[in-house]
């Protein structure tokens, strides 16, 4: 399978697209009332135990002078008996139970339909248009196949790739992961993209198989933000997937870890990295004020020079006289004087000083300063942008502490503040090779966006500063050619500004009551019936025997779906179905 897409170039007659049309089982004829946003499907007596909710269906019709081929989904079976509606005969059934020929044979069957892409004959080939007036009541319906499939997008068959099997059968569905650059194939822009489901719902898994997709494409840089490590040590560890980035993809993985990241060093910065730990709180200083003046007292010892040591410089600090330097300052009257206006707790401080170990009081000094020293392959993250940036680079930044150093002190509100010194480097960084090379062709994907950018006022700083941040980006980046990717557990909890700029939402299992359905309704724009077949979906932890993950995809995502209608897909099983299907596929 090539690694860059490329449409093909022959001409697709009319003739097997109808062919392969006639082929297919007939389930249904369009009925009344229909619209061009809806259409009513009655339905076959030899279709009605079929299972068809969420089956692709398509149907011929004449529109402009031209052949018309319309796709969409089923996404409701309703069935009506007048008869039995009646009173007295209801009255029947209850003593009776079935009445021949009453019950089951006067029941109607109709479905609920949504047209989600439509392909017409232009010049003998295949077109995509659009749908403009609604067919004739018993215009056949048919059921999709392989075939047809195969028959309309075959001009698209190199640009394809598939996540899943369309929802309820065993047919592959077709889906583009289009690169954001301006060269032949590509969407010309970046997208931002969301995934959302409840732990359990497989949107991690499905993260890490449209992240493999988008890697077909060499032009294209990808970086993850990875909080809890897990995207490293899948694509780091997973042999078949090593496998396939080497050989299909011709693709290196560079994974940063906390052993190569030094942090840019600032009095502001050493300050909160220090309140993130219980440094102050041992020496029972409690008033921010207080706090701002200790560290620029101690900042002011460190770059004065003694006779015996000094000045230290900030990627020195770690060390045990630097700390000495400013621990035997700290109970002098002078010292305290400086920091601290009133007496009593002048006072307090000296005598809690007196009573701490100095051993245990450097550790977490050396802890917090080892973030600032240079070590061996570690590079600082002003710089690291610059170093990793370039096209077609694919790296994964690991900020778990699966790696973490040991003279370092790693916990969740450091990982906070270097999460927001990352995103502040990539935009800045973004904005910059921008100005130099016009479309980045990236992407940025963050894990647990729902911690970093929840939708009510949190009472974390660093939480809210990530959230400005990510709110500016998904406003700004997109002109850069820098899409990012989103993937969170709740709708309802996203801040809502990143939600509106999102372009491609994929839906997992868990989103269908309270808050997170309100949210989902909100998104799809009140379509009721996709909603409807939503919540039909099945938690795939109760699942008996073989797990199925579920999901609901709008936006511009696959060739079935030219105006985002929601499609509807159970994924691949991951890594080997997945895997065999996009890159083992003899053709």
């Amino acid at each position: 399978m090539g690694i860059e897409p490329k449409l093909g170039s022959d001409i697709i007659k009319m003739t097997s697209v109808k062919e392969s049309f006639d082929k297919t089982e007939n389930i249904g004829v369009i009925g009344s009332p229909s619209s061009t946003s809806e259409l009513t499907v009655d339905i076959l007596g030899t279709a009605v135990n079929k299972g068809l909710v969420g089956k692709f269906s398509v149907f011929n019709y004449f529109q402009d002078g031209a052949d018309h081929y319309a796709l969409g989904q089923i996404t409701e079976i309703l069935m009506q008996n007048v008869w039995t509606q009646d009173a007295t005969m209801r009255g029947i059934i209850r003593q009776k139970g079935r009445v021949d020929p009453i019950t089951e044979k006067q029941d109607i069957h109709t479905a609920k339909m949504i047209v989600s892409s439509v392909f017409a004959e232009q010049d003998n080939s295949i077109e995509p248009s659009m749908f403009g007036t609604v067919p004739a009541t018993g215009t056949p319906i048919r059921l999709f196949d392989k075939e047809i499939i195969d028959a309309l997008l075959a001009n698209f068959k190199e640009e394809l790739f598939y996540l899943g099997k369309t929802y309820g059968t065993d047919i592959n569905l077709p889906m583009w992961l289009k690169n954001f650059g301006s060269e032949k194939y590509g969407a010309g822009e970046a997208y931002h993209i969301g995934i959302f489901g409840k732990t359990g719902s497989g949107k991690s898994v499905l993260a890490k198989m449209m992240i493999t997709g988008y890697l077909r494409h060499n032009s294209m840089s990808i970086y993850i933000l990875d909080p809890q490590g897990e995207f490293s040590t899948e694509f780091s560890s997973n042999p078949k997937l090593k496998a396939i980035m080497k050989n299909e993809l011709k693709r290196d993985v560079n994974i940063i870890t906390l052993q190569n990241i030094t942090f840019d060093y600032s009095e502001i910065l050493l300050r909160k990295l220090l309140n993130s730990t219980n440094f102050f709180e041992r020496l029972s200083i409690w008033y921010n004020d207080h706090k701002v003046r200790f560290v620029n007292e101690f900042i002011s010892i460190l770059k004065s020079r003694s006779t015996l040591d000094g000045p230290f410089t900030p990627w020195n600090y770690y060390k045990r006289e630097a700390f000495n330097k400013i621990w035997n300052q700290i109970p002098t009257e002078q010292f305290l004087r400086k920091t601290i206006g009133t007496r009593n707790p002048r006072d307090r401080v000296k005598s809690t000083w007196n009573n701490l170990n100095a051993d245990e009081m450097y550790d977490i000094w050396k802890g917090i300063t080892s973030l600032f020293k240079y070590r061996q392959n570690s590079i600082r993250l002003s710089e690291l942008f610059k170093t990793i940036s370039g096209k077609g680079v694919f790296v994964i930044i690991d900020l778990s502490s699966r790696e973490k150093p040991e003279d370092i002190i790693w916990n969740d509100q450091i990982q906070l503040i270097a999460i927001e010194q990352i995103l502040s480097k990539i935009n800045d960084q973004a904005e910059e090779s921008f100005k130099e090379g016009g479309n980045l062709n990236s992407l940025v994907v963050i894990d647990e966006a729902h911690r970093l950018a929840p939708r009510e006022k949190s009472d974390d700083q660093d939480i809210e500063l990530i959230k400005s941040i990510f709110i500016d980006a998904v406003r700004t980046t997109r002109k850069f050619g820098l899409g990012w990717m989103f993937i969170s557990q709740t709708l309802s909890s996203l801040h809502r500004e990143i939600l509106n700029q999102i372009r491609i939402f994929v839906f997992g299992f868990g989103l269908a009551w309270g808050l997170e359905r309100q949210a989902l309704w909100e998104i799809l724009g009140g379509a009721t019936e996709a909603l409807k077949l939503y919540q039909n979906f099945r938690d795939p932890q109760s699942s008996l025997g073989k797990r199925e993950y579920p999901f609901m995809a709008t936006g511009p995502i696959s060739p079935l779906s030219f105006s985002g209608t929601p499609l509807f897909f159970t994924a691949f099983l991951y890594p080997d179905e997945f895997l065999r299907i996009n890159f083992i596929r003899s053709d």
